[in-house]
């Protein structure tokens, strides 16, 4: 069931003997926020090793998981509505109101990017990218980064517009932005140190400096352009692991791999193509509010999404293969060559600012994260119906505004984007949306309950029919969904626990049941939702 009881909120199903061995919800209000911000002490700071990583995600991990033949089962974190509430994980925002173009633009803070002048306190040699940890004028700090000359605003960009769709969707993120700096508004901090790839650290010198924007691609002005990432408050304590929980934090009671708002990543990720999703790019930082100290948990570094990956490291199938793909590279392998891979079709973008990122080819079923991670091969569907109706409120307002914080020079770049990211929008609806009785926003109003299929609302289809099922399968009664998509019951005025079995049918496309479990009386209520009967 999708309905189940939950570690972090307590007794919100009782499971009761009734005829139909459904369960049934207590009744009491909808949990729409947990308490995992108890006091706790200071966490052990986690340490990502990439070879132990590696061995895990594409040997020993694999075929663990392989043999141990899993049972995927439900999220554990959901509330009576199949919803997920607010924690330390995630906070509905555009889920569950109306997110203003402006709003989706600012993000997580006003603060902005650096002001001018910047000290540089630290600085890192190697990697395609290099950076440099600055001070502002106002004394804020800032991991400062830069795009290749191969591919000039290209990660600059990919990293504040996915960092603001992910928060507004619902995520913790840092303030990511783009700004444009010169040479002269650098100084050298009194301590600065540059740590090489070994480990070892020197006194950093201005030539350091000049050596590292050398790499990088310059503007007409010969200024640089460079995207900001503002530190975090609190002490970091390293990424969250994709499975099971901190055992040095009591507020993680639920597995990693069973939380919803994780799980759901992977549609998010494969809309943006943010195929770098690992433990290095999620961040725990312990914070103190309100007196209390506990772990807020953030995803962080999206400048290798919207193409950027296969971009700079030439990986056209990246998004449709793992970097080591047992199965897909296996069944090329064994083909001889006559099996055509669909990242074979994707072509470059025109601009070096965009990677090739495009609608097509694109089925979200299929897409694949570079590295494999545990918890998006425990997504089930209505884990992506949950993320694929969010995605679906990204209007093209709200896509124009998030675009446009990129700062991307060419204006047909960006149309380009805002209308792939549209076009993916409506392939994640068609795939995940579409795969449920897509009934969802239930109301009661005037000795009705109400309900919106968001496939028609959205367009996504063009009529439909909500049948009423008794518990043998046979249609009680149908309503004709109108074109708001929005659809309305009677449920007369019995104040006795009734549960209504509906499905959505699109002539021979026959949606699976869903079940909508109430009170009708003098206070009429929703009890709870359960997405799909298992």
């Amino acid at each position: 069931m999708t309905a189940r009881p939950l570690t972090l909120l307590p007794a919100l199903i009782a499971l009761a003997g009734c005829a139909s061995q459904s369960p049934r919800f207590k009744d009491q209000p909808i949990v729409w926020s947990v308490n995992d911000t108890k006091d706790i002490e200071p966490p052990e700071e986690r340490e990502f090793l990439p070879m132990v990583f590696g061995a895990d995600v594409f040997a020993t991990g694999r075929l663990v998981h392989v043999l141990g033949l899993p049972d995927r089962e439900p999220a554990w974190n959901t509330n009576a509505l199949d919803e997920v509430p607010n924690s330390t994980w995630f906070v509905n925002r555009i889920g569950v109101r109306q997110v203003r173009p402006s709003e989706a633009a600012r993000g997580t803070s006003d603060v902005g990017p650096p002001t001018a002048p910047l000290t540089v306190v630290r600085g890192k040699q190697g990697g395609g990218n290099p950076g440099f940890l600055v001070k502002d004028a106002r004394g804020k700090t800032f991991l400062v980064k830069f795009d290749t000359k191969e591919n000039p605003e290209l990660q600059t960009s990919a990293s504040v517009i996915v960092n603001r769709i992910f928060w507004t969707l619902g995520y913790f993120v840092p303030n990511d932005d783009v700004f444009v700096f010169d040479r002269s508004d650098l100084a050298i901090g009194a301590k600065a140190k540059l740590e090489d790839e070994f480990g070892r650290k020197r006194r950093m010198t201005a030539a350091d400096v000049d050596e590292a924007l050398r790499s990088s691609p310059r503007l007409p002005d010969g200024r640089y352009r460079a995207s900001s990432s503002e530190f975090l408050s609190g002490t970091p304590k390293g990424g969250f692991p994709a499975k099971g929980v901190r055992g040095d934090d009591l507020n993680d009671t639920v597995p990693h791999q069973h939380r919803r708002e994780v799980r759901a990543i992977r549609v998010f990720a494969a809309w943006v193509n943010h195929s770098d999703m690992k433990e290095d790019n999620t961040l725990d930082m312990y914070v103190e509010e309100g007196g209390r100290r506990f772990l807020r948990h953030y995803l962080l570094d999206f400048g290798e999404a919207l193409g950027g990956h296969p971009a700079e490291k030439g990986r056209h199938e990246d998004g449709f293969e793992h970097f080591v793909d047992w199965e897909r590279q296996g069944r090329a392998l064994v083909s001889f060559g006559l099996w055509k891979r669909p990242w074979e079709d994707v072509k470059d973008a025109p601009w070096p600012s965009i990677g090739p990122f495009a609608a097509t080819p694109f089925d979200p079923r299929n897409w694949r994260e570079a590295y494999p991670y545990w918890p998006f091969f425990e997504t089930d569907a209505t884990d992506a119906y949950w993320a694929a109706k969010l995605v679906m409120r990204f209007d093209r307002p709200i896509l124009e505004a998030i675009v446009a914080k990129g700062r991307l020079s060419d204006p047909d770049a960006r149309a380009h984007l805002v209308d792939t990211l549209l076009a993916r929008r409506w392939s994640i609806g068609r795939a995940y949306v579409e795969a449920l009785s897509p009934l969802d926003d239930f109301r009661i109003s005037e000795g009705s309950f109400c309900a919106v299929d968001l496939g028609v609302a959205y367009g996504l289809a063009k009529f439909g029919v909500v049948q009423v099922l008794d518990a043998d399968e046979r249609v009680q009664r149908e309503y004709t969904v109108p074109k708001n998509g929005r659809v309305c019951i009677p449920i007369g005025s019995d104040d006795r626990y009734t549960i209504y079995r509906l499905r959505v049918a699109r002539g021979l496309d026959i949606k699976p049941p869903l079940q909508v479990h109430l009170r009708a009386g003098d206070r009429p209520r929703i009890l709870g939702v359960i997405r799909e009967e298992r």
